[in-house]
């Protein structure tokens, strides 16, 4: 287990909008405590997991930080795009700090893996889109993928991991209505899961230009064997 995992159930226990935790605080946080670089550059606090692999930990609970040198301390602000009362509820009652950990990272790795996916096979989405931006910011959070359609309009794409819930719709219905109002004409919606409870298909009806799509996960297998050396 990475010496950051802790953080990650720490962050989601709250939906304030900021977390204020002290360098010092972090330190009992992190095994080993942080870094020295962590208290002196801005670098090591880029909300970007690729490059610098402990962001993660507070990427995956919906969080982005910014370092505030001269408190001593690091601010971590709830990222509108996540929903991590969904995440949080999701392991509940017995769950152990670690179970919640690995059921983020795994639920996040999915949507990562799933949005590549995509990306690679816009055409069998739907003939003729042409991706625009990945993990597109905006005024009211950050969408998955942003394309055109073959008439040149814009297609927002949303994934979810797993089945889509109320909150899923809400958020679609939020990024339709915010490119409504900067293009002059609304945009249409994929909202992709693997599955759409009959609540949540009622839900989209009343939401034109919306349409739901299901995934499946196929897996290949094949035998391990030990190479000669």
């Amino acid at each position: 287990m990475s010496r950051y995992a802790q953080l990650t159930p720490l962050l989601l226990a709250s939906q304030e909008p900021r977390i204020v935790l002290s360098f010092d605080e972090l330190d009992r946080v992190v095994v080993g405590g942080l870094p020295n670089s962590a208290k002196q550059y801005h670098a090591w606090w880029a909300n970007n997991a690729s490059s610098q692999s402990h962001a993660k930990f507070w990427l995956d609970a919906g969080r982005r930080a910014a370092p505030d040198f001269k408190g001593k301390k690091a601010v971590f602000t709830l990222d509108s795009s996540v929903d991590t009362s969904e995440l949080a509820a999701a392991v509940v009652g017995e769950s152990t700090p670690q179970d919640l950990t690995e059921y983020v990272e795994s639920s996040l790795s999915l949507e990562r893996d799933l949005e590549d996916q995509i990306v690679s096979h816009l055409d069998v989405l739907e003939p003729g889109l042409t991706l625009v931006s990945r993990q597109e910011s905006s005024d009211i959070g950050r969408l998955d993928l942003l394309a055109r359609d073959r008439e040149g309009r814009t297609v927002i794409i949303e994934l979810k991991a797993g089945e889509a819930k109320d909150s899923s719709i809400g958020q679609i219905a939020r990024y339709i209505g915010w490119y409504a109002e900067k293009e002059g004409k609304p945009p249409r919606a994929i909202l992709v899961a693997s599955g759409f409870g009959e609540p949540q298909r009622w839900a989209a009806k009343a939401i034109p230009g919306l349409k739901l799509v299901t995934y499946q996960v196929q897996f290949a297998f094949e035998e391990a064997t030990v190479q000669p050396q």
